[in-house]
Order: C-alpha cells, then structure tokens, then sequence
C-alpha cells in the first residue's frame, strides 16, 4: 500500500475533501482504494482522460491552485 502522506499534504486533503462532501479519514480510504485519483499535473490528467469540455466518466473532480488534480471516477 502507497503512503498517502508522500502524495498529499493534510491542508490539499482537508480542502478536497470538502469539495467531494467526505471526511478526511473517508477521502483518505478512498485515495488508498482508487475511489478517488491524485494527478500531480494537468499532464498527467489529460493523458489518462484527453482534454475535453465534459468529463462525463467522473462523478467529481477538483483542481487545486498547485496544479493537483483530484478526481472521483464514476
């Protein structure tokens, strides 16, 4: 199991977890089970989903000022 601290910090968990309507000890459950996905960069998002208008394979996402991109597949 991935170490969730190396790949988010406790204020970018605390803020998204807001935006998706979890706690933070349930956004961390499902960053651990791939219920939800960290990108480090725009880059990395838009190799896996394309650049696109709609996202309509994700339930929610979030970009945050540091370039990080959450996102809560469907």
């Amino acid at each position: 199991m991935e170490n969730i601290a190396d790949k988010v910090h406790i204020g970018e968990l605390i803020a998204v977890s807001k935006v998706f309507q979890l706690n933070p000890f349930r956004m961390v459950t499902f960053i651990e089970n791939g219920l939800v996905e960290v990108f480090e960069t725009k880059e990395s998002f838009f190799t896996k989903y394309g650049i696109k208008d709609a996202y309509d394979e994700l339930e929610d996402w979030c970009e945050l000022n540091n370039g990080k991109i959450f996102t809560k597949p469907k």
